[in-house]
């Protein structure tokens, strides 16, 4: 039977848990200093457990060093809880640490520590999505899990005009903008269509923009409700 621990409940930690879950002779131990978010896992990992993983002592408690692997999923809001956290599983001697990275400072500094498994999913996922939204059969939306789901989300007029900083999609809506599909028509009805993975929250949106989005799928019901056409 493998152990696994998933530090940090946020959507990309929710949905590593969902997705061990799902595997055979696995057990998945869902951590987070937040009770709400442990909560919400109580009923789908093997054990939900609060506490602050910044506290070697805490960890210590659970025996850590003694899962088969601990992933890192601390991402967006607390950097500095990340690096501390994967610093002192380095010291507890964790034998493999998987490690969410922000941006090139944040990877940076975590494979100075010595981590050498470093993911960023939005990355990932926006190259999974260009691939898909630039082949013939693409999908405009899938589910992660029954509860997360990612999205093509068409420009309407309530939205056209605004920056994707005014929306402010994350922090009000809970919603991740992960690629920005935009087509150009030339002529004779030829389309070209970009995807831009990089994001500037300053970009104002335009009709013929596409969020492609990821969230809880009751938040992404909301957002479209919110700003229908």
């Amino acid at each position: 039977m493998k152990q696994y621990a998933v530090l940090g409940l946020g959507i990309f930690g929710k949905s590593v848990v969902l997705n061990l879950m799902n595997k055979k002779d696995v057990e998945v131990f869902a951590i987070d200093k937040m009770m709400s978010s442990v909560d919400e896992m109580k009923d789908i990992a093997t054990q939900a457990i609060r506490l602050d993983t910044t506290q070697k002592e805490a960890l210590e408690a659970i025996e850590i060093n003694k899962f088969d692997a601990v992933i890192v999923t601390i991402g967006q809001q607390d950097m500095m809880a990340s690096i501390l956290t994967a610093l002192i599983l380095k010291e507890m001697g964790v034998e493999r640490i998987i490690a969410r990275y922000i941006n090139n400072q944040h990877k940076t500094i975590l494979a100075l520590i010595g981590i050498k498994e470093l993911i960023n999913p939005e990355e990932r996922m926006g190259e999974e999505i260009a691939k898909n939204i630039t082949s013939p059969n693409a999908l405009s939306y899938f589910e992660l899990s029954e509860e997360y789901s990612i999205e093509e989300i068409k420009i309407t007029s309530s939205l056209e005009g605004k920056s994707i900083f005014d929306i402010d999609i994350r922090d009000k809506h809970k919603i991740n903008v992960i690629a920005v599909k935009t087509e150009t028509y030339a002529g004779e009805g030829s389309a070209k269509t970009d995807i831009d993975v990089i994001i500037d929250p300053n970009r104002v949106l335009v009709k013929d923009d596409c969020l492609i989005v990821i969230g809880l799928a009751k938040d992404l019901e909301k957002f479209r409700k919110t700003y229908k056409a």
